[in-house]
């Protein structure tokens, strides 16, 4: 057991949901999700051609290294002549060396994909306006601005220890807050300074008039942290009875690590958030057209199960026989499109975050 708990925290503190041989599990049944690698038809031949010439896109992404270990191999099969080249940094830090890098006249990345809508908000004036060549066939939630595509959207979910809690598992936000009274200090969730839990409260309290009692509930028995692996962990040895907003990657991580008989998971029936990835060109970059077809082909059909045996949610709707469980689709039929809470790449949620901060904390303290 001590083998599959480091695993947890190696693979959940990167944020990645992968099986032993490198695929998403998507089925209910546990199945890998095999990807379709053909070369989508709706990009030109003019368009790869010239990505061909340029040869590389240089990536700028939170997402973690074991992602793009699963998907560029992937890519490559459609691609082997351009090479994905991507550089792992948070938020601030990527903001902060891209405009560094444009003020100076260095080279830039040609891509941005990230899930923190700070990073779109600080680099709009620094991103192509382009429209893709699958624009039309996405959600509008997908396309917020102009050159601006979630390739992915992520649910949170509740994880909850079964020895505890088996018989009568939470399956709602509500749910954990009926566990609080009894469990103090034994929920977990991410702290106010994690973008991600911070994007997710808040998109709860926007969209559900009772988030604000929900939370009242829940703040006196949870303990805030910065790591998802740490919380997961924590779970799985029974320090925590539920963790609440957790990621929905953890969903594919479970069964292949041997942890699901330990571990359950659920959809938050009242408000399943969900945490776009977006996918921009970077203005005046040197390999525009790698960006492009980078771009495009992960809002392609065949991209998007690329992506999702890779770990993340689709979010066009024609993949979900392929991608299962991994495809917004599925998680808007278990819990009703009402209850699907869709994070908005809005910059009230920026405005907002201080006088949401004190609240949380006289929560907290009450």
């Amino acid at each position: 057991m001590r083998f599959a708990l480091q695993g947890v925290t190696l693979a959940v503190s990167a944020v990645l949901v992968l099986s032993a041989c490198g695929g998403a599990q998507g089925g209910s049944d546990g199945s890998e999700i095999t990807a379709d690698t053909s070369r989508p038809s709706q990009i030109s031949a003019e368009v790869v051609s010239a990505a061909e010439a340029e040869g590389q896109v240089v990536v700028y992404t939170n997402s973690p290294d074991e992602l793009w270990d699963a998907l560029i191999p992937k890519f490559q099969q459609a691609y082997p002549g351009v090479t994905i080249s991507p550089v792992s940094l948070n938020g601030p830090e990527l903001v902060q060396r891209l405009r560094s890098e444009r003020s100076s006249g260095a080279p830039t990345a040609d891509l941005v994909i990230d899930s923190s809508p700070s990073t779109l908000f600080d680099l709009a004036d620094a991103l192509a306006p382009r429209t893709s060549a699958f624009d039309a066939d996405l959600p509008d939630y997908a396309k917020p601005r102009p050159g601006v595509y979630a390739i992915s959207a992520d649910p949170s979910i509740i994880v909850y220890n079964k020895a505890a809690l088996g018989d009568s598992p939470p399956r709602s936000l509500a749910d954990v807050a009926a566990l609080a009274p009894g469990n103090p200090g034994k929920l977990a969730t991410y702290d106010i300074d994690s973008e991600n839990g911070y994007a997710q409260m808040w998109t709860f309290a926007k969209d559900r008039d009772d988030a604000w009692t929900t939370f009242g509930q829940l703040a006196p028995a949870t303990r805030y942290e910065l790591n998802g692996g740490s919380m997961t962990q924590k779970i799985a040895r029974g320090e925590y009875t539920a963790g609440y907003f957790q990621s929905g990657l953890v969903r594919g991580l479970l069964k292949p690590n041997g942890l699901d008989s330990i571990v359950g998971w659920s959809y938050e029936a009242d408000g399943t958030t969900m945490v776009p990835r977006y996918a921009a060109a970077v203005e005046g970059a040197a390999h525009p057209n790698a960006a492009a077809l980078l771009q495009d082909y992960l809002l392609s059909a065949p991209g998007q199960t690329v992506a999702c045996s890779s770990g993340l949610t689709a979010v066009r709707d024609d993949v979900a026989d392929t991608c299962g469980d991994f495809t917004v689709k599925k998680v808007r039929d278990e819990v009703g499109a009402d209850n699907v809470l869709m994070v908005p790449l809005d910059e009230a949620m920026r405005t907002d975050k201080a006088a949401f901060a004190a609240r949380l904390t006289e929560a907290r303290n009450t």
